[in-house]
């Protein structure tokens, strides 16, 4: 009766410290992913997409307004009611690039 005992001791044993293996593999991976959608941190040179000021033509008026780390995105409406978006760099005010919104006829 004694060896029944201790097989079943040795299997629990044996169970016990695989599961405790894989939930420590599993609280690693855990903080391995969360790790790699934070980012490394590092911040990147923005990147210029094209020089000017931010001037508005007359009878133009921004419409929106988003923000993405350094960058604002305004969307302007012109006085004719054509529209453009204006990507400008918060700290320097550069415009970074004008896309321009045009419906096709």
């Amino acid at each position: 009766m004694t060896t029944d005992w201790t097989q079943t001791a040795r299997l629990l044993k044996a169970v016990v410290i695989g599961l405790g293996v894989v939930l420590v593999l599993g609280v690693g991976l855990m903080v391995y992913a969360i790790i790699e959608r934070t980012g490394d941190g590092v911040a990147q040179a923005p990147a210029v997409y094209g020089d000017g000021v931010v001037s508005l033509a007359p009878g133009s008026r921004v419409v929106a307004m988003t923000e993405e780390g350094d960058h604002l995105s305004l969307l302007v409406e012109d006085a004719d009611g054509g529209q453009r978006i204006m990507t400008v760099d918060r700290r320097s005010g550069a415009v970074l690039g004008v896309l321009t919104l045009e419906s096709k006829r």
